[in-house]
């Protein structure tokens, strides 16, 4: 591999977890509430919010996705 893909491999990875951590405070702090109905307001403790984030920032495509795509939270 070379030195110019290396790099371009190491600032696709920096741009995808910097807009993963975007996503990730965005969802913790507002999207949360949305998708789960027990997450609207202070219903999240810090600590779950914190534990929740670096698997938030890994697939912030499919949580984004699921931001948009769910009207509504789910019945149970």
């Amino acid at each position: 591999m070379s030195e110019a893909a290396a790099e371009t491999l190491v600032m696709a990875l920096g741009l995808y977890f910097l807009v993963g951590a975007l996503v990730g405070l965005a969802y913790m702090f507002g999207g949360a509430g949305r998708i789960d109905p027990a997450a609207k307001g202070k219903g999240l403790p810090i600590r779950v919010r914190l534990l929740i984030f670096p698997g938030i920032v890994g697939l912030w495509p499919l949580m984004l996705t699921k931001l948009f795509t769910q009207k509504e939270p789910p019945v149970s």
